[in-house]
């Protein structure tokens, strides 16, 4: 039961990391992957400043794998 629990614990983690080697970027939470952030007047537009405008953001893991 527990031998089971490690072994598909470690396959979710192998499939984790192959899906962060191949797909590096994710859509950033706060703008929703559009690169923008309504100004306070909600006027106009910004670049969101957790992304700096690119809609995109590095995977968690990605994160930790460029890590040394």
């Amino acid at each position: 039961m527990i031998g089971e629990m490690i072994l598909l614990g470690l396959a979710f983690l192998g499939v984790y990391a192959v899906a962060c080697a191949v797909w590096p970027y994710s859509a950033c939470s706060r703008c929703s992957g559009s690169g923008k952030r309504p100004s306070p007047s909600g006027r106009a537009f910004r670049n969101c400043p957790r992304c700096s405008g690119t809609g995109r953001r590095l995977r968690l893991g990605r994160r930790l794998f460029d890590w040394r």
